[in-house]
């Protein structure tokens, strides 16, 4: 073993004491021998309590030993040996999660284990005995990280693993498993040894809010970014001799914060717990006034506050409260702040990767740039970051290792299709969720190409996501909000409240009667025949199938019937870019499957249900390919009104297409009709055909 392995038998890793990287000491050998290193390893093994500590010692011995390990894992004889020989081990051990330390006999039975042997490499035995401690042991290695919080891991040294399994926080099918296997040699499940990347940023895993932040995303979180500006003619930049700007902050404070006040309010009310703002959006005042939100018992839980420009004065403190306290006099900054429910203590970022266009930002980055992690109690790893700090690809390699799952992140940048690389590559690797809050809409050079024709409001990352991120336009450039409904992926666009406007509720689905209007001879033909029914129209009464509806919403033109039908965004899993129509499955609240298609309806295009008439009910249909019953409910409408957004994690584009007389193979721009869609349809016509 190297000098470290030598230091950490002593009960310190590396850098759990939370120091910055030291330098080698010359005065201790390395152990080179393979002899030598083993012997080291039993002996730290032997003397070592805390299961941390050991599963360290384990790890870097495989590191140390890679090109042996790679060799040999796959070979059937050795594996076998390895399996029985850990079998016994295990027999010797407390069961899974009911001990905190290694006790005297666990010990021996460990380094017994790694006694030389003429036909199994001991890096093998090392191998499996580390992820045997992991899951006996496991339990107890956040209260070690947490003990010595906040921790800044050396080369070598051991980081937390404990990701959150997404099947709790969401009904999609993540891209990749909800935890990760253990087929690196540096890591198990739930610790992973630091690379390389730990000497590239100051990395410190924050466990101060930990119990603050437990149960930060669950499955009802909605996810909103706000966004109070339409151009950059709304900022203030001013610019030096060289074109650098500093500080940039909003031209009209007043008019901003009302702005502000005013969309976390409708982000409030569209039920977002975790609101996001833009870079350089706010003051450090305004920031700081912000706090008051997580104070509300109807505010957000979570709320960060963008980010300002601000300047260290000679005693190095902001002044403000509501930063970090700078490193140096006079030293220019660009800083987020966070506000978390019940928690006095700000989280805090300050930008390490100055803009330099179009708009050229003069902030002066000091020293070894920091990636702080905090980890929350259930296993979020919550960081924020300020735009191209996502684009530095050598910090988010080390978000990446680090374990990085929720990334919030306030922006200003004219596109931010660059932005989708680095987002999905955290999405991948660790199934994070990443919120990108954009800000200004329109900039002033349209003469500069983008590669985006509407400019992307805000961008998320979802592992329920078929490509990982999804863009958030605006059909126009004025103030709004982008929202996320975690558990389902639902994303869409409102825009802001006029001024003085009461605040909009969260969406309603009311059941009242449509508007009178006068419907063609061939809605009353179809209500006697798909029989009158009520909104509350009880589902079948023995079902194996999961229940589900569809609306099928007709309208009238002079050519007869037309019939609405949604394109469905062709990343997703189940019918990618076949034409069907709205719905979805039945959730607890919903009372016959009228409302559920009326629900679903308004979810994913944004349609008002006061705004249609429900004439029937067709037969059943089921899809045994999604293990759905799905109830066809059948619905007129003069002018159905869409005040809402379109779903675009679910729907790529709404159809109207005629009923009677149409095409067998709709155009190839509009995709193809899903089978019982197409059922459905051919029911219709036939049954406004049939004399």
């Amino acid at each position: 073993m190297s000098e470290q392995v030598v230091g950490a038998a002593t009960g310190v890793a590396g850098g759990v004491c939370g120091c910055a990287p030291q330098p080698e000491s010359a005065c201790v050998p390395h152990l080179s021998a393979p002899a030598d290193r083993l012997a080291a390893l039993r002996a730290a093994v032997a003397a070592e309590a805390e299961p941390l500590i050991t599963i360290t010692h384990l790890l870097r011995l495989c590191r140390d030993e890679h090109p042996v390990l790679w060799a040999r894992v796959n070979d059937p004889p050795c594996r076998a040996r390895v399996a029985g020989l850990v079998a016994e081990v295990a027999a010797a051990l407390p069961t899974p999660g009911t001990a905190a330390v290694l006790d005297a006999q666990a010990r021996q039975t460990l380094a017994a284990a790694l006694e030389p042997r003429e036909d199994t490499p001991p890096v093998l035995i090392a191998r499996a005995l580390a992820e045997l401690i992991d899951t006996h042991y496991g339990h107890t290695f956040a209260a070690s990280f947490g003990r010595r919080s906040p921790y800044q891991p050396r080369v070598g040294d051991p980081v937390p693993l404990d990701g959150m399994d997404l099947r709790r926080v969401t009904a999609l099918p993540p891209t990749a498993p909800p935890w990760r296997l253990a087929n690196r040699l540096d890591e198990t499940r739930r610790v992973r040894l630091a690379g390389e990347w730990a000497t590239q940023f100051r990395m410190v895993f924050d466990y101060c809010l930990a119990d603050a932040l437990a149960g930060v995303v669950d499955d009802d979180t909605v996810i909103a970014t706000c966004h109070p500006n339409a151009s950059l003619d709304e900022l203030d930049r001013p610019r030096d001799g060289r074109g650098r700007s500093f500080p940039i902050r909003p031209a009209d404070p007043g008019r901003q914060r009302a702005e502000i006040h005013r969309l976390i309010g409708a982000a409030v009310a569209a039920g977002a717990s975790i609101v996001v703002l833009p870079e350089l959006c706010v003051t450090a005042p305004l920031a700081s006034e912000l706090r008051d939100w997580v104070r509300r018992p109807d505010g957000p839980r979570l709320l960060v506050a963008g980010s300002y420009h601000h300047e260290d004065d000679h005693h190095g403190d902001d002044g403000d409260g509501a930063g970090p306290a700078g490193a140096g006099a006079g030293r220019r900054r660009n800083t987020a702040v966070a506000w978390i429910r019940g928690s006095d203590r700000p989280i805090s970022h300050d930008k390490h990767s100055p803009a330099d266009r179009p708009v050229g930002e003069d902030i002066q980055p000091e020293g070894w740039p920091e990636l702080r992690i905090h980890v929350t109690a259930d296993g979020w790893h919550l960081v924020l970051a300020i735009c191209r700090d996502l684009l530095n690809p050598l910090a988010v390699h080390a978000l990446t290792e680090a374990g990085v799952n929720l990334v919030l992140a306030p922006a200003m940048s004219e596109t931010l299709v660059p932005f989708g690389g680095p987002v999905a590559q955290l999405v991948t690797a660790n199934q994070a969720l990443v919120v990108v809050a954009n800000n200004p809409a329109q900039w002033p050079d349209p003469g500069r190409p983008t590669i985006d024709r509407k400019p992307a409001r805000a961008l998320f990352g979802h592992p329920g996501f078929g490509q990982q991120t999804r863009f958030v336009p605006s059909p126009t450039p004025g103030p709004g909000l982008a929202r996320l409904q975690v558990h389902s992926g639902q994303l869409g666009w409102r825009p802001a409240p006029a001024p003085g406007a009461a605040t909009p509720g969260r969406a309603s689905v009311g059941r009242r009667p449509a508007s009178p209007t006068t419907a063609p001879g061939w809605v009353a033909r179809l209500a006697d025949r798909t029989g009158h029914v009520s909104p509350a129209a009880a589902q079948p009464a023995t079902i194996t199938l999961r229940t589900a509806a569809v609306l099928v919403l007709l309208t009238d033109d002079p050519a007869g019937p037309r019939v609405l039908l949604t394109r469905r965004a062709p990343d997703l899993a189940d019918y990618p870019g076949q034409l069907v129509f709205p719905g979805g499955a039945t959730e607890p609240g919903d009372h016959g499957p009228v409302d559920t298609a009326l629900r679903e309806t308004h979810e994913e295009i944004g349609l008002d249900p006061d705004s249609v008439q429900i004439i029937g009910l067709l037969p059943a249909q089921a899809l045994t390919e999604s293990g759905f019953l799905v109830t066809p409910v059948l619905a007129w409408a003069a002018h159905p009104a869409f005040p809402d957004p379109v779903n675009l994690a679910e729907v790529d584009a709404i159809v109207d297409t005629p009923l009677l007389d149409r095409p067998a193979t709709p155009p190839l721009e509009d995709g193809s009709y899903g089978r019982m869609t197409a059922a459905v349809l051919d029911l219709l016509e036939h049954t406004l055909t049939t004399p």
